[in-house]
């Protein structure tokens, strides 16, 4: 009998025995997969082509760059890399609806993996889901392809919300690459759910992370918004014995956690304000990051308290926060940092958001900086023009007086462009004296921003101005007259087919 239960208990040793190195190539036990884990193979989706543009900005586009349609359309189908590269670039940041179809087919045609990468970046911009099934199949084998490829097929499932990429990208996380780690979770905070927060929770425990990874990780956890890893991060957050970085992110996790789950509303809030009391700056930092995605007067006072902050970036976070809250009770306090502050990326970031504001006190404020004769610099002006145009509540009438001051004022150049820039933005009515006058202006670069001014409004009174000096574009002429040529584009002149005329007196 004792020789049965001495057999049957080296068997049962061996079994166990074998199972780990079953599960692990050297020797080591495997952990246990998570029961949240997803990881496989994603399926991959039907493809689809681009979305149409919509009509309305196809139209200003054209308004505004109308020899682009043949010439932006015969780069991406014949050009050169380089040359694809750039435009890309540019209609990346224009987001150029114009062209999603030849983009679209230059993905499928191209041999480059770099104009690959910038084609899905351009979507990714647009947001348009016309590449998913092309990401995912990139996600379900990265192993071929470049890392630069791979990360932004993992930015793109991301920001387009890809939920269909789970399961790739939860296997690369478990595949233990360790290049790949930061790119695919950042993709899993966008596109998971609770099963993804408890899944890498489990993750943080069970796996023998970096500080980098498990900095990142806490961060990811916040973007899930899952109440189930709430308790873990305020643990995490509290323990003065942690990581500076895991306590700063797992605090601004906390706010957007309990900013959506009503029972930790107040719990959250009370953590938040009680670390707002330590004295590392980073901290009370992300506490503030936190504290954003609440309202209520005990969050205010707090808010209004890193307005205080000796740390310049307690104060930065805290006006990001006046904006995001529209706590327009905090407009004194930008006013007063706005006048006194000693770091000048303060006084930069309060302008902007005491516009937006659009209270009495804030609005005389910044007109009176505009119209002040003395103290406030011409740098300063155009920052406050830049803030007043861009949400038009006040302003319009002193920012188009002091544009007619510097234009008669040529040590005043650069407030002058920069004021014309901002006109060019926006295409209103009001703008289309000021806009004559650029044009009227002798001076190159001034007259070029009166014609993108026109380029956005198309004011009638000024077509004949645009028309009389478009003529004066001549191809035969060996000194280009660049604003004429400006002018005939804009107005859709194809000015270098002009048959060159003959002399008068040569019949």
């Amino acid at each position: 009998m004792k020789k049965i239960l001495f057999l049957f208990s080296m068997f049962l040793f061996f079994s166990q025995a074998n199972v780990f190195s079953q599960d692990s190539d050297d020797g080591e036990p495997k952990k246990e997969k998570s029961a949240y884990s997803k990881a496989g193979e994603s399926d991959v989706p039907s493809s689809k082509r681009p979305n149409a543009g919509d009509a309305s900005k196809i139209a200003d586009l054209d308004n505004t760059d109308p020899e682009g349609r043949k010439k932006n359309a015969d780069i991406l189908k014949y050009g050169l890399e380089d040359e694809i590269l750039d435009l890309l670039k540019t209609m990346d940041e224009k987001k150029d609806v114009r062209f999603v179809n030849e983009a679209y087919d230059l993905y499928e045609e191209s041999k480059s993996p770099a104009v690959k990468v910038q084609v899905m970046n351009f979507f990714k911009t647009l947001e348009d889901p016309c590449l998913e099934d092309y990401a995912i199949m990139i996600l379900n084998d990265p192993y071929d392809e470049s890392l630069d490829t791979v990360n932004m097929a993992f930015a793109y499932v991301g920001d387009l919300k890809t939920s269909a990429a789970i399961p790739a990208v939860e296997n690369i996380l478990e595949g233990d690459n360790e290049k790949y780690y930061e790119s695919a979770l950042k993709a899993l905070g966008k596109i998971g759910g609770s099963d993804e927060a408890m899944y890498l929770t489990e993750y943080f425990e069970n796996n023998d992370l970096s500080l980098a990874q498990k900095q990142t990780l806490v961060k990811t956890l916040g973007s899930l918004h899952a109440s189930e890893t709430y308790d873990k991060l305020v643990e995490m957050a509290q323990n003065e014995d942690e990581n500076t970085f895991i306590r700063m992110y797992a605090s601004e996790a906390i706010g957007q956690i309990a900013a959506n789950d009503a029972s930790k509303k107040d719990d959250g809030i009370s953590v938040l304000t009680d670390l707002f009391e330590d004295r590392d700056p980073n901290l009370r930092t992300y506490v503030v990051k936190g504290l954003s995605n609440f309202s209520g007067s005990e969050v205010e006072k707090t808010i209004i308290q890193a307005l205080k902050d000796n740390h310049a970036k307690v104060r930065l976070e805290a006006i990001a926060a006046v904006k995001k809250m529209q706590l327009s009770t905090a407009v004194p306090y930008l006013v007063y940092r706005s006048k006194n502050d000693p770091d000048a990326s303060v006084k930069k970031a309060c302008y902007p958001v005491i516009a937006e504001m659009n209270t009495a006190e804030g609005n005389e404020f910044l007109v009176s900086q505009i119209t002040a004769t003395k103290k406030v610099g011409d740098d300063t002006k155009a920052k406050i023009a830049t803030a007043l145009l861009e949400f038009n509540h006040a302003g319009t009438s002193e920012i188009l007086a002091l544009a007619a001051e510097v234009l008669g004022d040529d040590r005043r150049k650069p407030l002058r462009y920069a004021l014309g820039k901002e006109f060019a933005k926006y295409g209103r009515s009001e703008y289309e004296e000021i806009c004559k006058q650029y044009i009227a202006s002798k001076d190159v670069s001034t007259q070029g921003t009166g014609l993108d001014i026109y380029a956005k409004a198309r004011y009638a009174s000024i077509t004949p101005s645009v028309q009389s000096l478009a003529d004066k574009a001549d191809p035969n002429s060996k000194n280009r007259n660049a604003n004429a040529i400006k002018a005939a584009r804009i107005l859709g002149i194809d000015w270098e087919n002009k048959k060159e005329e003959a002399p008068a007196d040569a019949k």
